[in-house]
Parts: structure tokens; sequence; C-alpha cells
């Protein structure tokens, strides 16, 4: 036994080295190679930018939408539904069937809102008549943590989605077959909330006259959760829309043809979350001519109530100090999405998906990052990337972006994948 002592001891001295290397299951280096995937080899490295970690997530129906909650699981809206994966990439199951899925967001409570479409018969109206309406619905237990239940659905234009709709006439009013204003053509584009659970949800349409009781297509609507005797329910209703946003004339205060909102607010969760109300939207229609399509909106209080700000401070472009800024006319030709980076980074990101593009601004509205300590150069680094592909850096059609612990999450529509990007300094 004596004779082999030597041996043993050489294996466990090889042993430790090669943990002390290349890591074991147990060390962070490891962890984040399970969990968000390896730096692309291919990706150069010498110059600061977003690196792809692969490999990217396939096999999804042309995903519309990606986010990652509170929970810290990912949802993914695509034509079959919405999808639910952990930070490594796997799969809870089939997805929940939702037709025309097309933006997801969780609040606090881990209850998640879907942005889709639903068939509707109104037996008053005709029952032999089936709509194509579109709807939010609140859902509990996708996650796993309980059964899966359906806790509400909010559908257009009914008066608990919309409450300038106040009367049955109101309600049925465009319900009309063919009709250039119909309400079949009307899209929720975008989901977020605030950190005390209030959900905005962007609305777009044909129907946008202004002065009138009813609340423009184009606009953003504002939800919380039903109090009944004191007691708050899981039902939502519609409080109010944000009328203050012209839903025709572009400006750094409108809502013309709405893609996308985020809110400064987001994961990870914390036992103190910020008070604001503000907001970014991001206006995609590209059969208008918007020259600011990402605005950034501040929400005021005051004593004659809550005043809607342009945050008209990001027109100031300092050319010293970065080459390209968000408040940069037609900086974007069709912006489908837009994420906050909430870890403190307070990084813009925005998908467009004419230009198939990635785009990272900070919050000052400089595109790009800070050069770092010691560089000869005061501007920032633009990490903007994108093209028309397939390639690990290029896209086609990406259609929705989100932001969890330094990794930018895209849902590349017609490439059937979401991408995962890194910044090459955060690998350090």
């Amino acid at each position: 036994m004596k004779s082999h002592l030597p041996l043993l001891i050489l294996l466990l001295l090889s042993a430790t080295a090669c943990d002390s290397l290349f890591g074991t299951k147990q060390d962070a280096t490891t962890r984040e190679i399970f969990e968000e995937g390896r730096q692309d080899p291919t990706q150069v490295t010498d110059d600061v930018g977003y690196a792809a970690l692969t490999p990217f997530w396939g096999g999804f129906n042309n995903p519309t939408d990606v986010y990652v909650g509170y929970d810290e699981l990912v949802y993914v809206t695509d034509a079959d539904g919405v999808h639910v994966l952990d930070r490594a990439g796997r799969r809870f199951g089939a997805p929940f069937p939702l037709r025309g899925a097309v933006a997801v967001v969780q609040d606090r409570k881990l209850n998640l809102y879907v942005a889709a479409r639903i068939d509707t018969v109104i037996a008053g109206l005709d029952p032999n008549v089936t709509w194509d309406l579109p709807a939010v619905f609140k859902i509990r237990g996708l996650n796993g943590g309980e059964p899966v239940t359906v806790l509400d659905t909010l559908i257009h234009p009914f008066r608990t989605f919309d409450s300038s709709r106040s009367t049955t006439s109101a309600e049925r009013a465009r319900l009309v077959k063919g009709s250039p204003t119909s309400d079949e053509l009307v899209e929720v584009t975008g989901l977020a909330v605030l950190g005390d659970n209030t959900l905005y949800v962007t609305r777009r349409g044909p129907a946008n006259a202004t002065g009138t009781s009813q609340a423009p297509d184009n606009t953003v609507l504002i939800f919380q959760e039903e109090v009944v005797a004191g007691v708050r329910t899981d039902k939502m209703r519609n409080i109010g829309q944000i009328r203050a946003l012209s839903p025709t004339t572009p400006s750094l205060a409108s809502a013309v043809g709405l893609s996308s909102i985020s809110t400064f607010i987001g994961p990870p969760q914390r036992d103190n979350m910020s008070a604001d109300k503000s907001f970014l939207l991001a206006q995609g229609d590209p059969t208008q001519n918007v020259p600011y399509r990402v605005i950034w909106v501040n929400v005021v209080e005051t004593v004659d109530g809550t005043v809607y700000q342009p945050n008209s401070g990001l027109l100031a472009q300092d050319t010293s100090r970065a080459d390209r800024f968000l408040y940069e006319q037609n900086r974007f030709t069709r912006p489908a999405d837009v994420a906050f980076a909430a870890d403190g980074r307070n990084f813009i990101f925005v998908v467009d998906a004419a230009r198939d593009s990635l785009y990272m601004f900070q919050s000052n509205g400089l595109e790009g990052i800070n050069p770092p300590v010691g560089s000869s150069s005061a501007k920032a680094i633009n990490v903007s990337f994108g093209g028309t592909g397939n390639g690990p850096r290029q896209f086609n059609e990406p259609s929705g972006v989100a932001y969890f612990r330094q990794v930018v999450y895209v849902a590349d529509k017609r490439n059937g994948r979401i991408a995962r990007y890194k910044l090459n300094t955060d690998f350090e």
C-alpha cells in the first residue's frame, strides 16, 4: 500500500491545481458558465464591447419579448404563448398557450402580465360573431410555485380595461367588422410595473381624436388592483389614461404608435423600492415621421395633481463626451422594445427591428459606456452593435430586450432565438 502513496498525493495535488485553474461546480466562475453561458471565443476582447454568451437559446416560434422577473426566471413570449426558463436556459415544461402574445412583465408579488389576443363573443351584440381583441392576462403560478391560475383577463374595449368607456354603448361603438376604426385594429404593445405594483400598458390604434370623453387609442393606461371593502383583490382596474401625451403629434411628450414602455423599477427584488413613476416610451410606428422615437417622461406629483414632463435635459448633447445620443433625431427607425438596468448601472437598452440592432445608452443620454480609468479619451465608448443576419452579433427583427445581473437578453424574432450578451469588462 505504501508504494501507491506518492501517486495518490500527486493525483490529489493535480486535482487541486485543476480546480484552481478551471473552477469547480461550486465556484463563481463555473456557476456563471452554467447559468449564463461562455463568452464566444470569436468575439474580439481587446476592445470594450458586448460579447456573446453562447450557446444562444433556440427553438422559439418568432419570439416577441423577453423579461427576467423578480423570481429570477426568464419569461419569453412567442407565437406559441409564454415560455418559462431558468437562467441556464432550461425550460419549465411546455409553453402556456396564449394567442398573439407580444409582451410580458412581472410584478413584485410574482404575478405575470402578458399582452396577447383573445376571441370574444358578445352575446348582447351578436352571439354569432367572434371578435379578435387585444387583452392583458394576469397569471399566477407559471414559475411552478403553485397551480397556474389566470387571475384576471382585461379585454379592450371594455370598461375594466378602459375606464373612459363608461357605458355599454361606448364599449360597443367601434365593434364594427371591417371599419377603419374597428376595435379589432387596436393593439396592446407594452407592459411595465412600478414599485407599488401599478401596471402601465401601452396601446395603439386608429382612433385618436382628442378633446372627447373617450381616451385615444394611442395612449398609456394605468392599472391598479381593485380594492373591495378595504381589501386588495387580484382583479385589476383601469384608473386612468395619460392624456398629456399627444396621440398624433410627435414630440418629447407624445404617444405616437407606441411599441414599448419601461419604468425605472425592476429586478432584483429589494426591501425599499423607488417610488418613481417616470417611464421610457418607444414610438415604433414606421409609417409616422417621429424624430425622437425613444423618449423619457418624468412623472411629478404637485399640489395640483400629477404632471407628465418631458426630460428635455437629454437634448443637451456634449460632443466632447460622446459621439451619439439617445435624443439624436432619427436615431431609430422602428424601436421595438426598451429596457432599463435597475441594478444601479442605469443603462438604457433599445432594440430596433428595422435596423436589426441593439443600442445602449447611459441615463444622461450618452450612447456607450464611460472609458476605463486611465484612458486618454474622455468620450463614451460606443458598444451598440447589430446588422442583419444570424451571426453572434447580428439580428433579424429583434423584438424584445431585457437586462439582469449584467446580462442583456434579446428576443431575436426571425432567428427564433434568445441571444445573450455581457460587457467583456464584466468578465474580469
